[in-house]
């Protein structure tokens, strides 16, 4: 890698994990080199800006990893639960399912993501509503962001589109999730 790019990428990182105000779109989600299906949920993101349905529910599908650690073109799954607390207030949970070789998440309702999901989001994955989309930031214990989650969704379909940046930009997630049934609530 040129010194340039490392000094981009230095400057890139620094400005997401330093930063005291966070964006509230992902910015150059797409730098470097995106496979088709991150340009896809980047393109069905961009144009669908409305934020998350503010009602309890549960998604999952599948994500594709921009890093050098992951195959971009191996297919991965995650599960994403909006629930209220007694407040009122919205949170968020996730889970990224690595290496499966299905959505094992598909039949999970409201009962068992509740039971699944870890007590921490309660505290740390209030959402955030900026530009049409919803925003969960994670701080790093130093500072700044560690996991910046964006979502946008489909008002007709219900479907959400999620681009997460983990450690600044070192890795990058997109995600294309839909409305998990709700029957076995």
């Amino acid at each position: 890698m040129s010194q340039w790019m490392m000094a981009l990428f230095a400057t890139l990182v620094g400005s997401l994990v330093g930063a005291s105000e966070i964006p509230d779109l992902p910015p150059n989600a797409c730098y470097g080199s995106c496979n088709q299906e991150m340009k896809t949920v980047l393109n069905l993101f961009e144009s669908n800006p409305h934020a998350v349905a503010k009602e309890a529910r549960v998604y999952s599908g599948e994500c594709h990893h921009l890093s050098g650690s992951y195959d971009p073109d191996h297919t991965h799954y995650a599960v994403v639960m909006i629930d209220q607390l007694p407040s009122g207030e919205n949170y968020f949970s996730t889970i990224f399912s690595f290496f499966a070789e299905s959505n094992e998440y598909s039949n999970w309702n409201l009962k068992i993501s509740r039971k699944e999901m870890s007590e921490y989001w309660k505290k740390n994955g209030k959402i955030r509503e900026a530009s049409n989309a919803s925003r969960v930031d994670i701080a790093h214990p130093q500072g700044g962001a560690a996991y910046i989650y964006w979502m946008r969704q489909n008002p007709t379909n219900g479907d959400l589109y999620y681009i997460t940046y983990m450690g600044g930009t070192y890795l990058k997630a997109f995600c294309h999730l839909h409305p998990n049934s709700e029957a076995l609530k």
